[in-house]
């Protein structure tokens, strides 16, 4: 089955890699303090993406795909669009598919498992109003897959009960915690969790008995104590939802995002982006930055860790993990977690 997933930690061989425009894209914006460094984020984000693809590739993924654009459009064309985090609003459950969003930059890539055939969900015909799908904006990474299980974080009630009748067979938990679960915790393979210290209190003593739970609190932002003091000037302006190094006091740029790009930022800082990793197999996962509390925990249980620095992930609010979306996993259905049935 090329639809495949059923956990973040079995052997990973189809991924899908986030993509953004251009650095071209941006050159009808007339001001150059807002052009430039929007052009610079551009580049520097597909270089990122670059050497995420090529650590995917020599660590054995055989196929990556990408969503696209039309690069014939310019800023202004139509309402701006990005597709850096795949992993926001596009879910893989077992051998099916799920499309969450309408964005145009994705229609190749479910055209072309629609044209093979495979189970997937896409109801974003030609005439849909995205308003009369109760699924629309469903946040995918608030569904967390373990085998037989998922864990999922509150969602709005329509949208839960729709989550409920159509993922069948399948054990639901509710965590009881906002926001992306990959922002929040990882389970690196079975029996072992990297996670916040909130998340030490979720289930730890019930489904997760006997697993071992690694706990980091705002080990990303400890990271960036030599530029800690224009962090926080930058975040004051942009009301703690993104940061790009050396734009602290652009405040054309500041106003442009704000006004414009909105949809593009998130809310970083409250995000943790040790935690969201790329688990390649139970042997191997993708990190951000050396982390010693990590590396030494993998250490004992035997997992590589690869570095992938992105550079902008302060201002996409996205990590590895966002920034992917695994297709094909190898492996099959299995019980994880402790519950009885």
């Amino acid at each position: 089955m090329r639809i495949n997933s059923w956990c973040g930690w079995d052997p990973l061989e189809e991924s899908w890699v986030g993509r953004h425009h251009l650095p071209e894209y941006f050159d009808s914006i007339p001001v150059d303090k807002v052009r430039e460094p929007l052009k610079k984020i551009a580049e520097e984000t597909e270089k990122d993406y670059q050497s995420l693809i090529k650590i995917l590739k020599d660590y054995g993924v055989q196929k990556i795909l990408r969503p696209s654009f039309d690069n014939t459009l310019k800023f202004g064309d139509g309402i701006p669009s990005q597709a850096t985090n795949p992993r926001d609003h596009h879910w893989v459950y077992g051998d099916k598919l799920w499309r969450f969003e309408g964005k145009k930059c994705y229609d190749i890539l479910y055209q072309e498992y629609q044209s093979e055939g495979h189970d997937v969900y896409d109801p974003y015909g030609k005439d849909t109003d995205p308003k009369n799908i109760v699924s629309d904006r469903l946040q995918a990474p608030c569904c967390v897959r373990f085998g037989d299980a998922v864990i999922i974080d509150p969602l709005p009630l329509q949208q839960y009960r729709w989550f409920r009748e159509n993922v069948k067979d399948t054990k639901l938990f509710v965590s009881g915690f906002g926001g992306h679960s990959d922002g929040c915790f990882c389970p690196v393979k079975p029996g072992l969790i990297v996670t916040l210290y909130d998340y030490q209190f979720m289930f730890r003593k019930t489904i997760f008995k006997g697993w071992e739970f690694l706990y980091l609190e705002n080990e990303s932002w400890e990271k960036t104590v030599p530029i800690q003091g224009k962090i926080k000037s930058m975040l004051a302006k942009t009301k703690n939802r993104w940061y790009v190094d050396g734009e602290e006091d652009n405040n054309e740029l500041i106003h442009f995002v704000d006004m414009y790009l909105q949809d593009w930022v998130g809310y970083c800082a409250e995000s943790v982006f040790d935690i969201n990793m790329l688990v390649l197999d139970q042997h191997n996962v993708i990190v951000n930055s050396y982390n010693k509390q990590v590396f030494d925990t993998f250490k004992k249980h035997k997992i590589e860790p690869i570095i992938c620095n992105l550079r902008h992930r302060y201002f996409w609010d996205g990590g590895l993990h966002c920034n992917t979306l695994d297709i094909r996993r190898r492996g099959q259905r299995k019980r994880y977690l402790n519950y009885e049935d």
